[in-house]
């Protein structure tokens, strides 16, 4: 299995669109799910969107049914044209503040798409020897 990975900084169109990168569009596929989880913008290949909400209809109790209705009126479905540009929707847009400078970053199943502030925020957090030391209390060796 073949996973997202690595960053990528463009911009949004004056139109609303992004250029998907060219190494997660195969994976991606033409037609997709764009989610708002918080912080930023989800790409979701249909495939794992489709696991996603199964496991969470099969696993949550009935309730609980508001977490899938919050993640379905905060996702849409959109397409992927032949320059391999997609529209984000205008609400999930201004959700995420994604308005101009983006940063598109891999992880494993989906696609994160942060405002290019966002990301300098979250990314200043990062400090690699912690993420060596927190996957070795795992038993992962980096």
């Amino acid at each position: 299995m073949s996973y997202f990975s690595g960053k990528h900084i463009h911009s949004v169109d004056a139109k609303g669109r992004i250029i998907i990168p060219v190494k997660f569009r195969e994976k991606l596929g033409d037609h997709f799910i764009v989610a708002w989880l918080g912080q930023c913008l989800n790409l979701y290949p249909m495939d794992e969107w489709d696991r996603l909400m199964e496991k969470l209809d099969a696993q949550l109790p009935a309730t609980e049914s508001g977490i899938i209705e919050i993640l379905s009126y905060n996702s849409e479905p959109v397409d992927m044209d032949q320059q391999g540009r997609v529209m984000l929707p205008q609400d999930l847009r201004m959700k995420a503040g994604v308005e101009k400078d983006i940063v598109s970053v891999g992880d494993l199943e989906k696609i994160h798409v942060y405002s290019k502030e966002a990301w300098d925020k979250k990314s200043a957090g990062i400090s690699m020897e912690n993420t060596i030391a927190t996957a070795a209390q795992y038993g992962i060796r980096l």
